[in-house]
């Protein structure tokens, strides 16, 4: 089973997709075609993970009611400072047996940000968060800092110090499926 976390590691780390943003203004973003990745558990159960990739839209309707639209983004996509996109992470056992230990953990993209959150899974799955580039992992990551008269306080670490999120759900039964979503905003 630690085969399948370094491999759902590694492998999770194939799904980082960068936006080189340079001057505050729009830029191409190359989405891979297949967003998948192969990780295989005694050599018996592969899991494809598919990642895709969503920008935040706000539609006004009647009036002042606003609407939340997704816009899925393939290819070739423009996204600018401020823009928030949703990745979603999705997989299903095809095998015949239960994938246990199932972990994974996807690094936030460089020149963006994580909004607090926003880091849900419709299994349910254990979330927790990394500001160490993926060491450690806690539930509510804290910063240490010294006050102005020198005391040192803890606090709620700031959203621009996530380097990865990471979703434990312990097994997968053959032919269930997992779903797990983030948001950032692109700096």
């Amino acid at each position: 089973m630690k085969l399948l976390h370094k491999v759902l590691g590694i492998g999770s780390l194939g799904l980082i997709i960068a936006l080189p943003l340079i001057n505050q203004t729009p830029v191409q973003a190359s989405f891979p075609e297949i967003g998948q990745i192969v990780a295989q558990a005694n050599q018996q159960s592969e899991l494809k993970l598919n990642l895709t990739a969503a920008k935040k839209s706000i539609v006004v309707t009647s009036g002042e009611q606003q609407e939340v639209k997704w816009e899925s983004l393939e290819g070739s996509a423009v996204v600018n400072p401020g823009d928030v996109l949703r990745y979603t992470i999705s997989s299903e056992n095809p095998g015949t047996s239960v994938a246990n230990d199932l972990t994974v953990t996807q690094p936030i993209p460089e020149k963006m940000v994580y909004e607090l959150d926003t880091a849900t899974s419709k299994n349910d799955a254990e979330v927790v968060f990394s500001i160490d580039d993926g060491k450690t992992f806690v539930a509510e990551p804290t910063i240490t800092i010294e006050t102005e008269d020198g005391e040192t306080i803890e606090q709620p670490a700031p959203a621009e110090t996530y380097t990865h999120v990471r979703w434990n759900f312990g097994s997968l039964d053959p032919a269930a499926n997992i779903a797990a979503t983030y948001e950032v905003q692109v700096q």
